[in-house]
């Protein structure tokens, strides 16, 4: 994961210097979240969370390559978790997620069709509606944490596009803890669906 960090500085540092071109560079996001693996697990089961995000096109991928830097949130409420594990009752578990991140995107023969790959860093803060009962578990982690996203972005105006990315992170596997399925360890994953809307400055 540390070549991970420094490819994503490393990217950031080389696309801060280009030229924007785009009419347009701003964008501003809503994102409906289909939950997956460790996420899910961790939720209680629950499908699905939402996510704001804003992004600004640092070069177009006009004939090639472009990239973009963006900045998301994200927030999951689980449903009841029953087991061994929580109390009898069940326990809720959330978690909000803050991200920063850069994509490259890429040309192809279909107008307004874009594909895009990058990296991201995380900080989570998971919470729970009660108290575990022994063992005692904390969420609270400010280490950032990195991840991947995957997607296709189509343009269907100037001022409109819609999306369709996975994503997929690191967040927590603390050898001293018990191990609870989607608890400890916890690498949540999603597939987010965006409409976004783009504006200049």
């Amino acid at each position: 994961m540390k070549l991970s960090g420094c490819l994503l500085a490393g990217l950031a540092s080389v696309s801060a210097f280009a030229q924007d071109t785009s009419a347009k560079p701003i964008y501003l996001g809503a994102t409906y979240v289909f939950n997956e693996g460790d996420l899910r697990k961790f939720a209680g089961g629950k499908v699905m969370s939402y996510a704001f995000e804003t992004g600004y096109e640092l070069v177009p991928a006009d004939e090639a390559i472009g990239s973009r830097i963006y900045a998301r949130y994200m927030r999951t409420f689980g449903d009841r978790r029953l087991g061994s594990e929580f109390p009898a009752g069940g326990t809720k578990l959330h978690v909000d997620a803050w991200t920063g991140g850069l994509d490259l995107t890429f040309a192809t023969p279909v107008k307004g069709l874009v594909p895009y790959a990058g990296m991201n860093v995380t900080f989570y803060d998971g919470s729970k509606s009660e108290s575990f009962q022994a063992p005692k578990f904390s969420f609270e982690d400010s280490k950032p944490k990195f991840g991947i996203r995957l997607g296709v972005e189509y343009q269907i105006n100037t001022t409109w596009s819609a999306s369709v990315d996975y994503t997929f992170t690191e967040w927590r596997s603390a050898s001293k803890e018990a191990r609870i399925q989607g608890v400890n360890p916890l690498n949540p994953s999603w597939v987010g669906v965006t409409a976004r809307y783009h504006f200049a400055y």
